[in-house]
């Protein structure tokens, strides 16, 4: 039960980050912004279409599947 809440929890931009097997500071050296950075857009979750088509660049994956 505690690792589907985990799950349920994650936004989708950290979902596909470990489906792609990126570390958080692998994924913030490709897209040259810090740790936190990643760690904070994870956290709340991508919202604008801007942010989504750069980590979607870096992910190799769809900008619209990113966004919370």
């Amino acid at each position: 039960m505690q690792i589907i809440y985990r799950l349920c929890a994650m936004s989708k931009l950290q979902i596909f980050r470990l489906k792609s097997g990126l570390r958080s500071v692998d994924l913030a050296r490709m897209l040259h912004v810090s740790r936190a950075c990643i760690c904070l857009a994870e956290k709340k979750g991508l919202r604008s279409s801007t942010a989504a088509k750069r980590y979607a660049a870096a992910l190799g994956c769809n900008w619209r599947d990113l966004l919370d």
